[in-house]
């Protein structure tokens, strides 16, 4: 911690006292402090953390701050009825944000809060992505079974570069320098060919280097935990439970699968602790412990803004502040008269503390320092 500390004799000028503020930005006791964004993106003065999310229904990229959630940008995506996000990734100030079945991708600047540019695939829909690095993006293309790369300075909007990976990938994890995508291995039916498969790949050469079977079927996402295996999400038949399958992305083999992860999850995200936060439509946020490989909260009490009856709204995705509050998307329910919220928990009780309104079809989630 770098602190500015006053002395009280008067040969101590105001300008040292300067020196000293500055000194303490830079760093000081070997730790560096990182800049603050300018602006928005800067959050409040309490709270300096901002967070995404992309509106499915509509079409929109929302930003908020934390620290004053109703303080909020809305980012356009465009009008066409084939844009049909669900998903982003960012790094630094910059997001991408697959468009469905535009076939398309936009890099969005989030410090000015405008699209950049276009990323073009010829046709298919666009899913999940990945920054491989400050410069270069990954996306799904889940009807041709391919993932493409772009680099941010090329002259072409179009994507050119791909490789053919299992059917239907969905969702795009980097650890070290390899990508990890992870296919439903569906048939052009939706009906599962086998059990999910996670194909790791070299973003710099575009070369499958290893495939791996998850140990259920309609894998749909993933996330890399603090140990550096990654937890793959497989969503099922959304009647019977889904499960989780653990990955060495190193030796591509199989870990174990862990069962009773609820009806049809749909998300997954793990915070720096360990805690994986594993939502779904119908059954909320299950909290389990990849350290100790436990629950927390589990099918029978799963994290959720319940309705006056009792039951559960379902959680669309949900991802932890650097307090360790949980934020969870509720998608909303026109037919039930129950608009889309982002649900704010409390670390560790996950009592509820917050509603913040989230626009319309509320599908991914990201909290992010700028």
């Amino acid at each position: 911690m770098c602190t500015t500390r006053p002395h009280h004799s008067a040969s101590f000028s105001r300008r040292s006292i300067i020196a000293l503020t500055i000194a303490c930005a830079l760093g000081c006791g070997g730790e560096s402090v990182a800049p603050v964004a300018p602006g928005f993106l800067g959050g409040t003065s309490a709270d300096h953390e901002i967070g995404l999310v992309v509106n499915s229904l509509g079409k929109t990229l929302t930003l908020f701050q934390v620290g004053s959630p109703a303080t909020q940008r809305q980012i356009p995506l465009g009008s066409s009825s084939s844009i049909t996000p669900v998903g982003f990734s960012v790094r630094a100030r910059r997001a991408v944000v697959p468009l469905g079945n535009a076939a398309s991708v936009a890099l969005i600047d989030l410090e000015s809060a405008t699209i950049q540019r276009y990323f073009t695939f010829a046709r298919g829909n666009a899913t999940g992505s990945v920054f491989a690095d400050d410069t270069t993006i990954l996306v799904a293309n889940t009807t041709l079974g391919t993932i493409g790369r772009a680099t941010l300075r090329q002259a072409s909007d179009v994507i050119v570069t791909s490789v053919v990976v299992a059917p239907q990938p969905t969702a795009i994890a980097l650890v070290g320098s390899r990508a990890l995508v992870v296919s439903a291995n569906l048939d052009d039916n939706y009906s599962p060919i086998g059990n999910g498969v996670v194909t790791a790949v070299d973003p710099k050469t575009m070369q499958v280097l290893g495939t791996a079977q998850s140990g259920g079927t309609n894998s749909t996402d993933a996330a890399v935990g603090p140990d550096g295996l990654l937890y793959v999400l497989n969503t099922g038949d959304y009647v019977g439970e889904g499960s989780l399958t653990i990955v060495n992305p190193t030796t591509m083999q199989t870990v174990m699968t862990v069962a009773h992860m609820g009806v049809g999850p749909g998300a997954i995200s793990i915070d720096a602790t360990g805690l994986a936060y594993i939502s779904g439509f119908f059954s909320g946020t299950l909290v389990w412990n990849t350290r100790t490989r436990t629950f927390l909260r589990g099918t029978d009490n799963p994290v959720c803004a319940r309705l006056p009856n009792g039951s559960c709204r379902g959680a669309y995705a949900a991802t932890s502040s650097g307090s360790g509050n949980l934020y969870q998307l509720f998608f909303g329910s026109p037919s039930q008269g129950l608009p889309p919220y982002a649900f704010v928990f409390r670390a560790g009780t996950f009592a509820l503390t917050d509603s913040i309104a989230m626009g319309s079809g509320p599908a991914a989630i990201a909290i992010r320092r700028f």
